[in-house]
């Protein structure tokens, strides 16, 4: 594939990760509007979604877990990260 096609094909792909990330921030904050104003406690949100994708990724490797149960959980921790970010 051109390095140009090639480019074109990761905006792609990335853009799509993107939409998911801000829809799935979007979905977040309408269930819990109350977002924590110190970092403490939203690093610790942060912390308790990476917990849930390492969880995704134990069961994926020596259980019955699913790659759709990462994918989920990294869309979640990406949300929360930029959650963080936009409030600092």
């Amino acid at each position: 594939m051109p390095r140009l096609a090639a480019e074109r094909w990761e905006m792609s792909i990335l853009n799509h990760k993107l939409e998911e990330i801000y829809d799935e921030y979007f979905r977040a904050a309408t269930l819990h509007p109350n977002w924590p104003e110190d970092l403490i406690h939203q690093a610790a949100i942060v912390g308790e979604e990476a917990g849930e994708l390492l969880q995704a990724a134990l069961k994926y490797t020596y259980e019955d877990g699913t790659r759709a149960a990462i994918r989920k959980e990294a869309i979640q921790t990406a949300a929360m990260c930029y959650r963080l970010l936009i409030n600092l």
